[in-house]
């Protein structure tokens, strides 16, 4: 678990939100994840946990932050954003 941990707060944070990151890195990590998300809900065993508050916290800033960025081809990200923002823990964590 603290491996997708580490991840999310440093190799997806910065390929999200570094610019000069973000063109080379995004694509290639939003779609290793859709294709991981494709196969399991969830990133460790069979229920939600810190792991996936941390990846899906930092996935849903991307319509915030990137309003006009196209995630159709990244159909299991929408998803996934979807679930999160409708988990009842995930909302009072994020105070929502």
């Amino acid at each position: 678990m603290s491996q997708w941990i580490l991840f999310a707060n440093s190799t997806l944070a910065i390929a999200l939100f570094v610019p000069s990151n973000k063109e080379r890195e995004f694509p290639r990590l939003m779609a290793t994840l859709n294709d991981l998300y494709g196969k399991k809900k969830f990133l460790v065993g069979d229920c939600w946990t810190a792991a996936d508050c941390a990846v899906n916290a930092h996935l849903g800033y991307l319509p915030i932050f990137y309003p006009n960025e196209a995630l159709s081809a990244y159909p299991e990200i929408q998803s996934l954003n979807e679930r999160t923002r409708s988990n009842q823990n995930y909302r009072q964590i994020m105070g929502l």
